[in-house]
């Protein structure tokens, strides 16, 4: 009997390629999460699609399309990629308003390759803005193309879909880990709030990007019941930035399956699975 049809969740860090296969079978239940490495930046490669590099990461795709009769794929992209703002309603409300705002944020890029989506957020007055460039997806969409269903997400997006996977409730922070760049998302009530990030050389850098951020976003310093982290600097992030979190915050590395609150028939992994957890989570058909 052939294998049914899965779903591939897949995340990038630095020079390692992470995927996760669901069992359709059973609910929260995982076939594969693994690996792959390479000897160069991965996400670098798929953005830019370089002539010597991305088809090593496209044939690791179609391996994995193959083996496992995999239809449909959600990749994490880069929130360094992106441009994320917070507007007035208003703006989203009038046509030539949003085209407006557009034009200024994005001065000198045109029109058609600019790829805006809009989001609700827990203030009803105010809608989220995340825009990508369609140059830098063009790798993305060629990665999948043999797949019926594709969907890219961005940082803000996991943090959502785990408020919709743990119920979490209350409020959380989801702290993406990625080189050079570590992603804030804030959710209250299990609605979103708002999310930035912060680019830096070093991870030593971070405080004082987190002082210049948080001066203009007071929500970064508000009251988390949980602060969850992913990524493959997680454990750095956290000793960069722990003593500016409030104290009573719970601070959870999604580092483990029963963390996640997902099954699999192995239970040893030769990496850290808060690097993977991306992959998991869009994995899972919820």
């Amino acid at each position: 009997m052939d294998e049914a049809p899965a779903n591939l969740g897949v995340c990038f860090f630095s020079d390692r390629l992470f995927y996760a296969i669901n069992d359709p079978e059973q609910d929260r239940h995982l076939l594969h999460i693994g690996s792959f490495d390479f000897n160069f930046n991965v996400i670098e490669a798929v953005t830019s699609q370089n002539p010597e590099k991305f088809p090593h990461v496209k044939a690791t795709f179609e391996n994995l399309r193959q083996q496992h009769n995999i239809h449909s794929v959600r990749a994490l992209t880069n929130p360094a990629h992106e441009c994320w703002t917070a507007l007035p309603k208003v703006v989203y409300d009038n046509a030539d308003e949003r085209e407006d705002h557009l034009s200024i944020i994005m001065k000198g890029v045109h029109r058609e390759d600019i790829e805006p989506t809009w989001h609700a957020v827990s203030k009803s007055q105010y809608k989220f803005l995340s825009i990508r460039r369609r140059n830098l997806m063009q790798g993305f969409d060629e990665l999948t193309e043999k797949v019926a269903t594709t969907e890219f997400i961005s940082d803000f997006e996991i943090a959502s879909k785990w408020s919709s996977f743990n119920k979490p409730g209350g409020s959380f922070m989801m702290v993406g880990c990625h080189k050079n760049v570590v992603s804030f998302t804030s959710f209250v009530l299990g609605k979103f709030r708002a999310s930035t990030y912060i680019k830096f050389d070093q991870v030593q850098d971070l405080p004082y990007h987190w002082l210049q951020q948080t001066a203009n976003s007071p929500w970064m310093k508000g009251l988390h019941e949980h602060i969850y982290l992913f990524g493959h600097e997680n454990h750095e992030v956290e000793q960069a930035l722990t003593g500016f979190w409030d104290k009573s915050s719970k601070i959870v590395n999604l580092n483990s399956l029963g963390g996640v609150g997902v099954f699999a028939e192995e239970q040893t992994y030769g990496f850290d699975l808060a690097a993977a957890f991306p992959a998991i989570l869009l994995s899972l058909d919820f």
